[in-house]
């Protein structure tokens, strides 16, 4: 037993990370990936989604950063693939749109209403 826990020590903590697919079916999501904190790209996501807090709760959006293709929470998703920039994930956990640059924003709530789902969910304008 001692040398169970010892070995579990060298583990890296990424090794028990979750993966974005608990999430499918309950949340869209928003998945950045960038090289540092002061990317334009992270630095424009993060405005664009606190401007618009009313907007992005109404439309059940989550955001997962991923910053040098890590996330201490979840594992890098197989698309990601190395490269930098901005998907979205529809409710069944597929890609519905990438932008290597922040233009994904410019057009984000208008793909995610043309979504059928989201049409079932649209009652009022609550924002």
């Amino acid at each position: 037993m001692k040398y169970i826990f010892l070995i579990l020590l060298f583990i890296p903590f990424n090794t028990f990370a979750m993966e974005i697919s608990i999430y499918q079916w309950s949340k869209r999501l928003l998945i950045v990936s960038t090289n540092s904190l002061d990317d334009k790209v992270l630095i424009n996501t993060k405005n664009f989604l606190s401007n618009h807090k009313c907007e992005v709760k109404d439309r059940n959006l989550e955001i997962i950063v991923f910053l040098n293709q890590n996330n201490n929470k979840f594992e890098k998703p197989n698309f990601i693939k190395n490269q930098y920039g901005i998907w979205l994930l529809g409710y069944d956990g597929m890609v519905k749109d990438y932008s290597s640059d922040d233009s994904i924003l410019l057009r984000l709530f208008d793909l995610i209403d043309s979504m059928p789902m989201r049409k079932n969910e649209i009652k009022s304008n609550s924002c």
